[in-house]
């Protein structure tokens, strides 16, 4: 399938929590000399490695492997169903794929680690909806996700929040998509 946004991409597969396989390559014509593999669990990115597809040697790696794919435009994907239970920190190389491609939707694989530690993706700017900006940040409840919330004005990143808040990048990925499950945040 085709895609010109990675993000929207990564959206619509954390939405629809798929798990899997998701395979990334470029679109562009005598462009494909790199893929993509990125681990989903429930639509959660727990693994990610750009490889040089003539040597398959690992190029980038985690969250600088996703910011690259953030930057690529016109790309080719698509999700495959592992047949073996997968290992949350590695992937396969290209060469040692044993994976069919899932048709349709929904999650018809193997069992899957409950929680995994997604990938944090470090350029996402949340935005308020309509329901956040209504609230009373009184009724946060936690003075974690009040610094959080406050942070989020359509400007900071994920990453710019972490570190105004000097907080690891996941721990506020995680207060975020708090924020994200109430419908606070997008």
């Amino acid at each position: 399938m085709y895609t010109k946004k990675f993000e929207h991409l990564m959206q619509m597969l954390q939405v629809s929590r798929q798990s899997g396989l998701l395979i990334v390559e470029s679109a562009e014509p005598g462009e494909s000399g790199w893929q993509g593999r990125i681990r989903l669990v429930d639509g959660n990115a727990t693994a990610c490695q750009i490889y040089q597809q003539s040597s398959e040697q690992v190029i980038l790696s985690g969250n600088d492997a996703i910011r690259w794919l953030i930057a690529q435009t016109k790309l080719n994907w698509n999700l495959r169903e592992e047949t073996q239970s997968p290992s949350i920190l590695s992937l396969p190389p290209p060469s040692q794929q044993r994976s069919t491609t899932r048709p349709g939707r929904g999650d018809t694989g193997p069992q899957r680690p409950t929680h995994p530690e997604p990938m944090v993706p470090s350029s996402w700017i949340p935005r308020r909806t309509k329901k956040g900006t209504m609230i009373s940040v009184q009724s946060l409840g936690s003075f974690e996700l009040l610094q959080v919330f406050t942070l989020v004005n359509e400007r900071n990143t994920l990453e710019g929040i972490a570190r105004l808040l000097r907080k690891p990048p996941q721990d506020t990925f995680q207060k975020l998509n708090m924020l994200r499950e109430a419908g606070l945040i997008e």
